[in-house]
């Protein structure tokens, strides 16, 4: 046979074999080699069974040759089993069962354990290594080992059955023999076939032509046709298991702009741009397209609605921070998305037309937004007025390239100037306030030197957007220059309405910008001033703005000031009052303030012992986070701790207490104290972390904390938001010895079918309850219902821990109910660490030399502290 031939001929069996392989598989080399080697082991079984069932229907030997050829149909079975399932394991197995069983059946039926049929048993683990590795042989030599043992059993117990004659036996073993030969032949053949050069080439062409079919050829991504086949799939299992599944529709806002503009060269960079940043956002099991033109088509699998918005508003933020170079100017690109979830039993086609419905709405609504089409029709989730090209009032760079700021997208100060004289000559006509905000950046040069120029680009162009995302459709933001945004405001009813938007924008700029995959905390200074006002023209009202905003600078971060002109108010020094209340402009400090003020060492803890009410023994202390701020003093718990939630400074600073009470703990052991447990608040923030169970319990292996002596605080109303998370988060603390409680029970929801359900150790009663027991009027009353929570606790196995405890009346009551600790200022008030070494060294001290009977040492303690 010469080459023509041989290659003809290897197309053709390459051609068949190929249709058996899925497309998935076919993308892997090593998947595919694997898959090849499964279709060409059925080619040999197809090629041999039916020589050997010949050879043994000659020699009279039917029922064998049925057999054999049964066995030769299962394993020609593997390629469909392979192309239906798309597992290469599942095809090899169903092939190598099928010879095992073969040969093993003939070998109890052909004379027993014998030479030749020793020589078929050791078949199936040599196919075993060619189709699976040495591991896949080891278990198949295993079952031909466990076989051959069975045969011999049965042989020597006279139960063997051969059905040849010994006269027949040595011809039999010679056409085996021969057989094997054919096998080992027929499978070499195809095995070095399918290794060669030119079947290699062959392959190569076969998979670029796939490749081809399926990709868009100038993005790299599905193309429609093979997209439209996965979302009909995804549809199928969907319907069959219940699933959910949503589709997202983006199209790049301003397109044929850019075409005109710039050119189809740079269209073509923009769609390429577009669709890397959108695949850096998904996972492996979604499937991303291009739908045609500038839309793009994105399914995402077992995916709820709520989580396809957040990722579809995450690919928007991501490509309005992008930008795209034709080598000469610089392209901001923005996007519309419309999201629609599958609804079980519509077309495909059904639920592409309602996220369209959704993307035309954005579009038409004012483009760079995401919008969902629900149940009640397409309803807003995001929106975003920022990037430069998101204005249709605004022009691109390039085609009016002079009115727009080169870096950031947002006006510059020509255009500025001309909005702002218009709107200073409606505000003389209708007798309304225009406001200018100068807000300037501070540290800004910090930002560059730590992560370079190109970071404060971003920095820069974030901040803008952030900006324009605070003000209203009819209100302008322009870059000023350098580190420095003008905010004009229109149709003001005067001075209290700009300091509104300065609050907002300031509020804002509590949350990170993204910059260079870290989070950076920007802080704002904000010069505002108004107009109409006395001998102020366009340039007066920039200058009055300008001073405003440098003496807010002076002031300290995220500070206003407003431009009250000559000996007005506070300030009049330099012709600026402050304008925002001083709760809000507090609050804005201490919300930036908190993020240093772990850094700083300006947050500590203090301990309120807990007290077993039995023997009137401290047998615990609560960690209680205080800080001390340089400029307010000390901060109430009450105001910094929402704050720490807010701005999510509670997951860092919660771990900071928690190591902090951990190492303090060992601390007091190591002294030889008494060994006490540790109590430690969890906030909402903390319990919604994923990992939380692994990393507490890191910190705890870390500070060689027992884990029996740090009790978690958890607030019941956070325990009953995600009930099941929150209690497979907590079994897997308790799981570690670590206790648990349920903090100001009584106060939230007190279900107490939730009670049954959360898996804790310890009920903290509420302060609300124990002070009423004091209380002149109703302590019947409040006495009947603490007692029942009492009761209730010790019923279903738990420990109750009374709070707030200040006079001798309300100790009394909870003694009679059988309270097993409590806390409170009548024990002592929250002590700093050394105070409380020194409370538990005079308790042990006294309970050894046995000064005191215990019910009195506490209080000899207490006192003592109290004198002091």
């Amino acid at each position: 046979m010469d080459d023509d031939s041989t290659q003809r001929w290897s197309g053709r069996y390459l051609g068949v074999a190929q249709r058996f392989i899925p497309a998935a598989l076919q993308q892997d080399a090593a998947q595919a080699a694997r898959a090849a080697n499964v279709v060409n082991a059925a080619v040999m079984a197809g090629t041999a069974g039916p020589l050997y069932a010949l050879a043994y229907w000659l020699l009279g030997l039917e029922t064998a040759a049925v057999e054999i050829l049964l066995c030769c149909a299962v394993m020609l079975s593997a390629p469909p089993v392979l192309r239906l399932t798309g597992s290469v394991v599942a095809a090899r197995e169903v092939f190598l069962c099928a010879l095992f069983f073969n040969f093993s059946w003939l070998s109890w039926h052909l004379g027993g354990i014998v030479s030749p049929t020793v020589s078929w048993l050791i078949t199936g683990p040599v196919v075993a290594m060619f189709l699976g590795g040495k591991r896949c042989a080891g278990v198949w030599l295993a079952m031909s080992c466990a076989s051959a043992t069975l045969i011999y059993l049965l042989e020597a117990n006279g139960l063997a059955q051969p059905l040849a004659p010994a006269t027949h036996m040595p011809l039999l073993h010679l056409v085996c023999d021969l057989g094997l030969y054919v096998v080992v032949l027929v499978f070499v053949l195809l095995f070095e076939l399918t290794k060669n050069d030119g079947f290699s080439r062959l392959r190569q062409a076969l998979a670029t032509i796939n490749e081809l079919a399926i990709r868009d050829e100038l993005t790299g991504i599905h193309n429609r046709r093979f997209l439209l086949d996965l979302v009909e799939k995804e549809k199928e299992r969907a319907d069959r298991n219940g699933s959910e599944f949503c589709l997202c529709l983006f199209d790049i806002d301003f397109f044929k702009r850019i075409n005109d503009t710039y050119g189809h060269a740079a269209g073509d960079t923009v769609l390429r741009a577009f669709a890397r940043t959108v695949q850096d956002q998904l996972r492996a099991l979604d499937a991303f397209g291009r739908y045609g033109g500038e839309e793009f088509l994105l399914m995402l699998p077992e995916t709820p609605a709520a989580s396809a918005i957040a990722l579809a508003e995450r690919v928007r933020g991501a490509v309005e921070g992008l930008r795209c170079s034709d080598g000469e100017r610089t392209i901001t690109l923005t996007v519309s998305a419309g999201v629609a979830e599958y609804r079980l039993g519509e077309k495909v086609a059904q639920t592409i037309v309602r996220a369209d419905q959704a993307l035309y709405l954005a579009k038409s609504g004012g483009r760079n937004r995401v919008l969902c089409h629900g149940d009640d029709g397409p309803a807003e989730v995001a929106r975003s007025l920022a990037a430069p090209v998101t204005d249709a009032r605004a022009p691109l760079d390039g085609a009016d390239g002079f009115q727009r700021d080169q870096l950031t997208g947002l006006l510059n100060r020509r255009l500025l100037r001309d909005r702002l004289r218009h709107a200073m000559d409606r505000a003389r006509r209708n007798g309304r306030v225009v406001a200018l905000l100068l807000l300037n950046i501070n540290r800004f040069k910090e930002v560059n030197d730590a992560l370079g120029y190109e970071a404060g680009d971003i920095l820069l162009h974030q901040a803008g957007g952030a900006i324009r995302r605070c003000l209203r459709d009819c209100d302008t933001v322009a870059r000023w220059g350098g580190d420095e945004f003008v905010a004009l405001l229109e149709d003001l009813g005067g001075q209290p309405d700009a300091l509104l938007v300065a609050d907002k924008i300031l509020d804002r700029f509590t949350a990170p910008l993204s910059v260079a995959g870290r989070d950076c905390y920007v802080t704002l200074a904000v010069g505002i001033a108004l107009y109409p006002a006395p001998d102020c023209d366009l340039d007066a009202l920039l200058k009055r703005a300008d001073i405003a905003m440098r003496s807010a600078k002076g002031w300290g971060q995220n500070i206003v000031r407003v431009y009250a002109g000559s000996g007005a108010g506070p300030g009049a020094g330099d012709g600026v009052a402050s304008v925002l209340p001083p709760p809000q402009s507090e609050r804005l400090a201490l919300k930036n303030d908190l993020r240093d003020a772990l850094a700083q060492g300006q947050l500590f803890i203090e301990y309120q012992p807990q007290v077993e009410l039995r023997e009137r023994r401290v047998i615990g202390v609560e960690a209680l986070l205080r800080w001390q701020h340089p400029v307010y003093g000390r901060i109430d718990p009450g105001r910094f701790i929402p704050l720490a939630e807010e701005t999510g400074m509670i997951v860092p600073i919660g771990e900071w207490v928690l190591r902090c009470a951990c190492l303090q703990n060992r601390a007091w052991r190591a002294a030889g104290l008494p060994e006490i447990k540790t109590a430690v608040n969890l906030s909402a923030r903390q319990l919604r972390e994923p990992g939380l169970a692994a990393r507490m319990l890191a910190i705890v292996a870390e500070t060689g904390m027992p884990p029996a002596c740090l009790d978690l605080e958890i607030t019941e109303g956070i325990l009953i938001e995600d009930l099941a998370a929150n209690c497979a988060v907590i079994s897997q603390l308790r799981q570690a010895g670590v206790l648990v409680s349920i903090d100001d029970f009584g106060t939230g929801y007190s279900s107490l079918n939730y009670l049954c359900e959360l898996p804790v150790d310890i009920l903290k009663m509420d302060g609300l309850f124990v002070r009423r027991l004091g209380a002149a009027s109703g302590r019947a009353r409040a006495y009947a219902v603490a007692d029942s929570i009492v009761a209730m606790a010790h019923r279903l196995g738990l420990s109750v821990i009374a709070e707030a405890v200040e006079t001798p009346e309300q100790l009394g009551d909870l003694c009679a109910m059988g309270v097993d600790a409590a806390q409170g200022y009548l024990f002592d008030r929250p002590l700093s660490p050394e105070l409380v070494a020194a409370l538990l060294a005079r308790q042990a001290r006294e309970c050894a030399d046995a000064m005191l009977p215990p019910t009195r040492i506490l209080e000899s303690v207490a006192g003592g502290r109290r004198a002091e």
